[in-house]
């Protein structure tokens, strides 16, 4: 069993490039993004002026999801009193 454990430990530590390259990827999309959303602001301030508006909209639907989020703490409850009642 010790062989087998060390297999898999030797192969999940080795090199992935495919996650490499993708966290790289990201790391400069979260990186360039704002840099982007400067220099379009400074060159021209009433392009971004217009996603006000869709920004307030989807501020407005992430605040529901929150509200839902506490609805699903009841049977959260319900669920852990029920399972340190059968330890």
């Amino acid at each position: 069993m010790g062989g087998y454990l060390q297999i898999q430990t030797a192969v999940a530590a080795g090199r992935h490039p495919a996650a490499l390259l993708g966290l790289l990827v990201a790391a400069g999309f979260l990186m360039s993004v704002p840099a982007l959303v400067a220099v379009v602001s400074i060159l021209d301030a009433n392009l971004l002026s217009g996603g006000h508006d869709w920004a307030s909209g989807i501020s407005a639907w992430i605040s529901y999801l929150a509200h839902a989020r506490v609805v699903l703490y009841v049977p959260l409850l319900a669920m852990v009193a029920r399972a340190r009642e059968k330890l």
